[in-house]
């Protein structure tokens, strides 16, 4: 599915609003990352949706990648999105310059998706550096 694509009214138009499948219901909290754990409970706190992190294109999760890029460069990157519509692009940023932007979209399930495989993404942010 791209951004482009429209999710399929019928197969959502009998939620109220917030109300979810609840994909942690068979999941113990001590089982997943802290990071991730500790955004499970943050989005229950404030009785949000439940948290399903930003993924790339084929599913990898975004913090993954981004986690082991800023090792491995010793960097900071940050996807941000300032006065962004639906569908606007995305900046990513290192250590706070713009370096590439991404497209996004919401899944039907809930995710953020990237429109970018991982490898291509490492890619672009290594040649983002190797030209500054």
């Amino acid at each position: 599915m791209s951004r482009g694509t429209s999710i399929t009214v019928e197969a959502i138009a009998h939620r109220n609003p917030g109300e979810d499948d609840d994909p942690y219901g068979d999941v113990e909290l001590s089982s997943l990352p802290d990071w991730w754990a500790a955004a499970v409970r943050e989005f229950e706190a404030h009785d949000l949706r439940a948290y399903r992190p930003p993924r790339f294109a084929d599913g990898t999760l975004k913090r993954t990648v981004v986690e082991t890029l800023e090792t491995k460069l010793e960097v900071a990157v940050r996807f941000v999105g300032r006065n962004a519509s639906y569908q606007d692009d995305w900046e990513v940023r290192i250590d706070g310059e713009t370096v590439t932007t991404i497209g996004r979209y919401r899944s039907p399930n809930g995710y953020t998706v990237y429109e970018i495989e991982p490898d291509e993404f490492v890619d672009r942010v290594t040649e983002a550096l190797e030209e500054q």
